[in-house]
C-alpha cells in the first residue's frame, strides 16, 4: 500500500510540473490548440499568397507541436515543393501519408517531387494509388504513363496512353505522348511532358506553357485497360 501510494504521488508531482512548467510560459491545452488553428490559418494564408518562406516556417511549427497532424505535413511539403526543396517535400507527404493513406492530393504532391528528381519508378506507384482514391482524375493517369514511359516501360504506358485516349478524347496532351511512344523514340531526359496539378501548369522542360484541365465525368476502372 504505501508503494501505491508512493507511485501516485510521484504521478501527481509530474502533473504540477508540468502544470508549473506550461504556465510559466504561458501555455494551457486550450491556448495551444487556440495557437495551432491560428498558425494554421497563417499558414494557408501565406501558402495562398506565395509567401512559400513563410508558409514553411509556420507549418514547421505545427508538426513540431503536433507531429501526428497530417494536413500539416501536406501542406509543409507544398511549401517545400513550391521552393523547388523537391526531396524535402517528398519527405513531408510520406509522413502525411503514413497519417492518412486516403488523401489522392498527398500522393500526387509526393510523385510530382518524385518526377523532379526523376525517381519514376516510385512516381508511377503513387499515381496508382491517387488513381484508387480518384479515378477519375485524368492528369493522374496520364502522370502515371508519362512515369512508365520514363521508367522504360514502354509496353505499359502505350496500354495506359491507349484507354487515356479513348476514355477522354479531347485530351491532346495524351495523344501527343501517345504518338511518341508508338515512334518508338527513346525518351530524352529532360524534355518530357507532364501535368504539374498543383501549380496548374502543362510543364514542357520546366517551361510553363497552358492550364491543365480535368473532366471528371464517367466511372473508371482501376485497371489499366477496360
Amino acid at each position: 500500500m504505501p508503494f501505491k501510494q508512493c507511485a501516485h504521488c510521484h504521478t501527481a508531482l509530474r502533473m504540477v510540473l508540468l502544470w508549473m512548467l506550461m504556465s510559466l510560459h504561458g501555455i494551457t491545452p486550450v491556448s495551444a490548440q487556440y495557437n495551432v488553428k491560428k498558425m494554421m490559418e497563417e499558414g494557408r494564408a501565406n501558402l495562398s499568397a506565395g509567401l512559400y518562406v513563410a508558409s514553411m516556417h509556420y507549418f514547421e511549427r505545427i508538426v513540431a507541436l503536433k507531429p501526428n497532424m497530417f494536413e500539416a505535413w501536406h501542406l509543409l511539403g507544398k511549401s517545400k515543393y513550391h521552393l523547388e526543396d523537391y526531396l524535402g517535400a517528398e519527405h513531408d507527404c510520406t509522413e502525411a501519408v503514413k497519417l492518412n493513406p486516403y488523401v489522392a492530393d498527398i500522393f500526387d504532391l509526393r510523385a510530382m517531387s518524385r518526377i523532379r528528381q526523376e525517381k519514376y519508378d516510385s512516381a508511377a506507384v503513387d499515381y496508382t494509388h491517387a488513381i484508387e482514391i480518384n479515378p477519375d482524375q485524368r492528369d493522374y493517369w496520364y502522370n502515371r504513363a508519362y512515369c512508365y514511359y520514363y521508367s522504360d516501360q514502354r509496353q505499359l504506358a502505350l496500354q495506359q496512353l491507349e484507354f487515356i485516349v479513348a476514355r477522354w478524347k479531347d485530351f491532346r496532351q495524351a495523344r501527343n505522348l501517345l504518338r511518341e511512344v508508338k515512334s518508338g523514340r527513346q525518351p530524352q531526359r529532360g524534355k518530357g511532358q507532364w501535368i504539374d496539378s498543383h501549380r496548374r501548369l502543362f510543364v514542357v522542360n520546366k517551361i510553363s506553357l497552358t492550364p491543365s484541365a480535368t473532366t471528371p465525368s464517367h466511372p473508371s476502372p482501376h485497371l489499366p485497360m477496360p
